[in-house]
């Protein structure tokens, strides 16, 4: 019982997504890992476009957009969550700090953040990372391809719902 206390939330929600039925669990990821960017982010650049605070022609670069959502999930997957998690896992490392540790790290190396940006979304690795130790134990690929899947997702959501993304507005 007292092994349980220890970490029990996050060791359990991965037991519990391992469980379910996958579309079940991209949908619950993917809520659990967008929520705080989209009511810190999202949702307050839109308002800088309502109240007038944001008129732009022509600044946005898209490319760096579609790498961000179609290329670094994978590769970010591939080359960070995979080493790195698996050798946690050969090693036997509790999910508890593996999840902490790494999602602290993998936040820390997205260095286009300030401070308060990095606190906002720590609970999003925390989600990418609880995804992929929960679907490790159906496969690696599963992890792979849910973590990489929910990554883009979730980079699509952040992206193109901001307001500066996009060149022009109605005035």
């Amino acid at each position: 019982m007292e092994t349980e206390s220890k970490g029990g939330v996050l060791e359990r929600m991965i037991a519990r997504w391992s469980g379910l039925n996958e579309s079940r669990v991209l949908l619950e990821s993917y809520l659990l890992c967008s929520l705080l960017p989209v009511v810190f982010f999202t949702l307050p650049s839109w308002s800088e476009v309502g109240n007038g605070r944001i008129y732009r022609d022509g600044v946005v670069d898209y490319s760096m957009g579609l790498i961000a959502i179609l290329f670094a999930p994978i590769l970010e997957t591939l080359f960070i969550f995979a080493p790195i998690l698996e050798l946690c896992r050969v090693l036997k490392a509790r999910p508890l700090w593996v999840v902490l540790c790494f999602a602290l790290f993998f936040e820390c190396i997205h260095t286009q953040r300030d401070f308060l940006g990095h606190l906002a979304l720590y609970p999003t690795m925390i989600s990418m990372t609880m995804l992929y130790l929960a679907m490790r134990k159906k496969s690696f690929l599963h992890a792979v391809l849910f973590t990489a899947v929910v990554h883009e997702v979730y980079n699509f959501t952040v992206v193109m719902g901001n307001a500066n993304t996009y060149d022009r507005f109605f005035h």
